[in-house]
C-alpha cells in the first residue's frame, strides 16, 4: 500500500512550515543539480574534446608543436579531473526516492554509498520496528545523517563508524557514534549558540531536526570520539 503523507492542516503550524520548507529546499537543491549538469557540465565536455582533438594532431608538423600537444594533455587532464570532481559532488545530492522508498532502505542506500565512495566501514543496526515517516522528515533524516558521515570522515580520522535505528515510544531515533579524536562542541541553543561559519553543517543539522518537531543532541570530548542523537515523531 502506498503511504500517504499526513495532511498538513492537522499539524501544528511550526510543523507545517517545517516540512514546507524542507520539501521546498529538496526541490531547489535538485533544481540546481540539473542547472548544472545540463549546463556548465555540458560545456566542461565539449570544452575536453576540443582538447582531445587539438592534441591528436600530429605534432611533427610544424616545430614547436611537441609544447604546445603537452599543454594541452596537462590541460586535458586538469578538465578530467574537475569533471570527476564535479560529478561525485552532484552524486552526493542526487535524489534518493524519498517518496517512493522506506525509511531504512534511504538510509541503507546513503550508508553504501559512503563506504563505496570513502571505504570507511559503515555498520547500520535497525533494532525494533521503526515507525513509518513522510516524506520531509525523511529527507531531514537523510541529511543529517549525511553531514554527520561528512564530518566523521573528515575529521575523526577512524575507519568505521556506527549507526543505530529504532523506534521508542512513537519516535524514530537515530543515532551515530564514532571513537574518533573527538572535539569541545560548540553550544547550538539559547543566546550563545554558535553562528561561526565552520559550524554550519551543525546548526544545519540541528534546524533540519528542529523542522520536523524533533530534536537534535551532539555529544563529544577530545579523544573520547563524537555522538549524535537525532529524535523525530513518527506518522501515527
Amino acid at each position: 500500500m502506498t503511504k500517504i503523507d499526513p495532511p498538513y492542516d492537522d499539524l501544528p503550524a511550526r510543523e507545517r512550515a517545517g516540512r514546507r520548507i524542507l520539501a521546498v529546499t529538496e526541490e531547489e537543491l535538485q533544481r540546481i543539480i540539473l542547472d548544472i549538469h545540463d549546463g556548465p557540465v555540458q560545456k566542461l565536455f565539449a570544452a575536453l574534446s576540443q582538447i582531445e582533438l587539438l592534441g591528436r594532431l600530429d605534432v611533427r608538423a610544424e616545430p614547436g608543436t611537441f609544447a604546445l600537444a603537452s599543454g594541452l594533455q596537462n590541460l586535458a587532464r586538469l578538465l578530467e579531473g574537475s569533471l570527476a570532481e564535479i560529478r561525485s559532488g552532484l552524486g552526493t545530492f542526487r535524489p534518493p526516492g524519498f517518496r517512493h522508498r522506506p525509511l531504512v532502505s534511504v538510509l541503507r542506500g546513503l550508508v553504501m554509498q559512503h563506504e563505496a565512495s570513502t571505504g570507511v566501514r559503515v555498520e547500520l543496526t535497525v533494532e525494533g520496528e521503526v515507525p513509518s515517516v513522510g516524506v520531509p522528515v525523511k529527507i531531514a533524516l537523510y541529511r543529517i545523517l549525511q553531514e554527520a558521515l561528512s564530518n566523521a570522515t573528515r575529521h575523526a580520522e577512524v575507519d568505521r563508524l556506527e549507526i543505530h535505528l529504532t523506534g521508542e515510544d512513537g519516535w524514530v531515533v537515530l543515532r551515530v557514534s564514532d571513537a574518533g579524536r573527538g572535539f569541545d562542541p560548540p553550544p547550538l541553543e539559547g543566546p550563545l549558540a554558535t553562528e561561526r561559519e565552520e559550524h554550519i553543517g551543525l546548526r544545519g543539522m540541528r534546524d533540519r531536526a528542529e523542522l520536523v518537531a524533533g530534536r537534535f543532541r551532539l555529544t563529544s570530548r577530545p579523544g573520547e570520539g563524537t555522538r549524535i542523537e537525532v529524535r523525530v515523531p513518527g506518522d501515527g
